[in-house]
C-alpha cells in the first residue's frame, strides 16, 4: 500500500500516485552519475522533460563529462550501470539518435519486474551548450568544472575518440544486444499503435540479421548493406540456408505483429547460435532473462 507525506494534499496525493515511475530511475541516476567527477552536466529530454511520460516512455538523459575524461567514462559506463542499477544488456551504440557531438547509447534497465529504455547521451563539456540549444533538455544538475576552459588539442582528441567509436563495426556480440534493444523498442511502438515507426524498426531487425550473417561468415568483407551479399555469403551450404532465413524475413509483412516482431528477433538469436555460437555463448544468461522479461509483460498485456 502507499502511503504519503502527511503534509501533502488530496491533489498532491494524485500526482504523487500518478506520476512516472520513470522519475524514481531518472533520480537514482542523477545521484549516481552526479557522484562521477567527470561529470559537469546532466539534463533530461524526451517526454520526461515535457511532462508528457507515460509508462512506456524512455529515460532521455544527456550526460556531459569534462573533454579530457569523456572516453575513460565511455569505455567504463557498461560497468557502472551494470553494477549500480543491473542493466540487462551491455549498452548498444545508438545509430538512431542524430549526431549531436556525442555518442548514444541505449540500455535496458529493470525495474518492477519490467524494462525499462535509458537513451543516455554522453558528450563532452565543451559541447553541451550547442546540444542544449540544438535539443532544448531541462538541466538536472551541473557540477564543479562546467565552465572550466578547455584546451583546443584535448577537443579534438575527445572528437577523434568519439569519431573512433562510431566508425568501429560490431561484432556478433554486439549485434545480439543490438536485436534485442530494436526489439524491445519495436514491441513498444506496437503497443502504441505507432506503426510507421514500427516499420522502420522491422527493418533495422533485419538489416541487423544481415549483418549477423556478414560478420560471421565474411568477416573481413569490404562491402556492407545490400551489396554483394549473395556473392559473398552465398558461397557455401551454410550461406545459402543463412540466405533462406534472410529472404523469408523480408518476405514478411511490412508493418509488423507482436508475432513478427517475435519471429525476428528467434531468427537472429537461431542464425546467431549456428554461426557464431561464441556470441550466443557469452549472452546466454542475457538472452534467457530477456525472454523472461518480455514473456512477463505479455502475461500483463
Amino acid at each position: 500500500m502507499t502511503t504519503f507525506p502527511a503534509e501533502l494534499s488530496a491533489i498532491e496525493e494524485l500526482a504523487h500516485a500518478h506520476r512516472p515511475v520513470q522519475l524514481a530511475v531518472l533520480g537514482d541516476l542523477v545521484q549516481v552519475l552526479s557522484a562521477a567527477p567527470a561529470v559537469t552536466h546532466l539534463l533530461v529530454r524526451g517526454s520526461l522533460a515535457t511532462g508528457t511520460a507515460d509508462r512506456l516512455s524512455d529515460v532521455d538523459l544527456v550526460v556531459a563529462a569534462q573533454d579530457g575524461e569523456l572516453p575513460a567514462l565511455m569505455e567504463n559506463l557498461d560497468t557502472l550501470l551494470s553494477t549500480t542499477f543491473g542493466t540487462l544488456l551491455p549498452g548498444w551504440r545508438d545509430t538512431i539518435v542524430g549526431d549531436l557531438g556525442g555518442v548514444g547509447f541505449v540500455y535496458l534497465l529493470p525495474h518492477e519486474g519490467h524494462l525499462l529504455q535509458l537513451d543516455l547521451y554522453l558528450c563532452p563539456t565543451s559541447g553541451v551548450e550547442a546540444v542544449r540549444s540544438r535539443i532544448g533538455p531541462r538541466l538536472l544538475w551541473q557540477g564543479p568544472g562546467a565552465n572550466d576552459p578547455v584546451e583546443d588539442a584535448t577537443r579534438e582528441l575527445t572528437a577523434r575518440d568519439i569519431a573512433r567509436a562510431a566508425r568501429s563495426a560490431p561484432g556478433c556480440e554486439q549485434l545480439l544486444v543490438q536485436a534485442m534493444v530494436l526489439h524491445a523498442m519495436l514491441r513498444k511502438r506496437l503497443a502504441r499503435g505507432q506503426h510507421y515507426i514500427a516499420y522502420g524498426l522491422l527493418h533495422d531487425l533485419h538489416a541487423t540479421c544481415r549483418d549477423v550473417i556478414r560478420t560471421a561468415l565474411v568477416p573481413h568483407s569490404r562491402h556492407h548493406g545490400w551489396y554483394h551479399l549473395p556473392d559473398e555469403v552465398g558461397r557455401t551450404a551454410t550461406g545459402r540456408e543463412c540466405l533462406t532465413e534472410l529472404t523469408q524475413a523480408l518476405s514478411s509483412p511490412p508493418l509488423p505483429t507482436p508475432v513478427q516482431a517475435d519471429d525476428a528477433l528467434e531468427r537472429i538469436v537461431r542464425l546467431s547460435e549456428r554461426i557464431a555460437p561464441h556470441a550466443t555463448a557469452s549472452l546466454a544468461n542475457e538472452i534467457t532473462a530477456y525472454r523472461a522479461y518480455q514473456h512477463n509483460e505479455e502475461g500483463l498485456a
